[in-house]
């Protein structure tokens, strides 16, 4: 992985678990008792950070400060305050390069050493407004990611693991002896070789779609999983929560042909060509009237400039575009 894939190459980690360290060490600790633990709580890489940060800090206590060797005495009082500053800088200076540079040679307790041993390279892949993201993995697979996505990366030696936090992305997996399992919400997929994408969107549903290949889809990452779906190319099922999946349904093109970021409708009501267009843009184009949504559109539209394509099916359907706080709104003519 490249610095710039990585996040945490980059000492935000550390400067997060040392924050949360000096917090919890002070007198309002309790009062962040319950967020602290959502942050260690994000898994090993958090849990492993923090222990570094509490080991550096017992290491300090451990010196006795009060045993140090006297300085040898020098002629001036000027003298004498250069050799102490010098001093005191080079020990700085080591102990910052000993703990802070150079991790790897930091002594450390056996239960962080297990976690650390336990994990795998780990990168965190994000994409903002507008942005849709390419991406080549070390085993060969590759990712596309939609607007406002952010996925999580862990390769182990028998399992490559991928956390979809939010948004959508399609999964182009590379053959191999380890399952490939994207988690998303409650529900899990497992892969081997194929094509497929995923989305979770912030009302918790999950919903999965197979273009190539074969996987099993599962809700309940925590074992209490209902039996697997298997589905076939060119089905779909989504889930909400952890809950009983929703019925297999066929794709269709218009919701699997968002990396081109334009998408074909043929007499498709207003409301759901809304629905699938937002789903790759950061700025949402609404029609609140109901008689507005039930109209049908047909056409191919390009989804990366809300502005004009809210403009365009304005001119089609004979309304207004009213913008309301960066949200474009279908409204009658008055």
């Amino acid at each position: 992985m490249t610095e710039t894939q990585n996040p945490f190459q980059k000492g935000q980690l550390r400067l997060e678990a040392t924050e949360w360290f000096v917090l919890m060490r002070g007198p309002d600790a309790e009062q962040h008792r319950a967020a602290f633990d959502q942050w260690l709580a994000r898994g090993a890489l958090h849990r492993a950070a923090y222990n570094r940060v509490a080991n550096l800090y017992s290491v300090g206590k451990q010196v006795d400060w009060d045993a140090l060797p006297e300085p040898k005495p020098v002629r001036a009082k000027l003298r004498r305050t250069k050799v102490a500053a010098l001093a005191c800088l080079t020990v700085v200076g080591f102990v910052s390069w000993r703990f802070l540079l150079a991790p790897g040679s930091l002594p450390e307790k056996p239960s962080d050493r297990a976690i650390a041993s336990s994990l795998a390279p780990a990168a965190a892949y994000r994409t903002r407004g507008g942005e849709i993201r390419q991406i080549r993995l070390s085993d060969g697979s590759d990712l596309t990611l939609d607007v406002g996505t952010l996925l999580l990366v862990t390769f182990g030696a028998d399992k490559r693991t991928l956390r979809l936090e939010h948004g959508r992305a399609r999964f182009s997996v590379a053959h191999e002896n380890r399952p490939f399992v994207v988690e998303a919400g409650g529900s899990q997929v497992v892969a081997r070789g194929t094509i497929f994408d995923v989305s979770f969107d912030k009302a918790g549903a999950t919903q999965v779609q197979l273009l190539r290949g074969a996987i099993d889809v599962l809700s309940g990452i925590a074992g209490t999983s209902a039996p697997a779906v298997r589905l076939k190319p060119g089905e779909q099922v989504r889930y909400r929560d952890e809950a009983t999946p929703g019925p297999i349904l066929q794709v269709r093109e218009a919701d699997i042909s968002w990396p081109s970021q334009q998408v074909e409708f043929h007499a498709e009501k207003l409301s759901r060509v809304l629905e699938i267009v937002n789903q790759s843009s950061d700025i949402k184009i609404v029609v609140q009237d109901a008689a507005l949504g039930e109209i049908k559109v047909s056409g191919v539209f390009r989804t990366d400039d809300p502005h004009k394509l809210a403009s365009s099916l304005a001119m089609m359907l004979g309304t207004d575009v009213r913008d309301t706080d960066g949200t474009f709104e279908l409204v009658p003519k008055k």
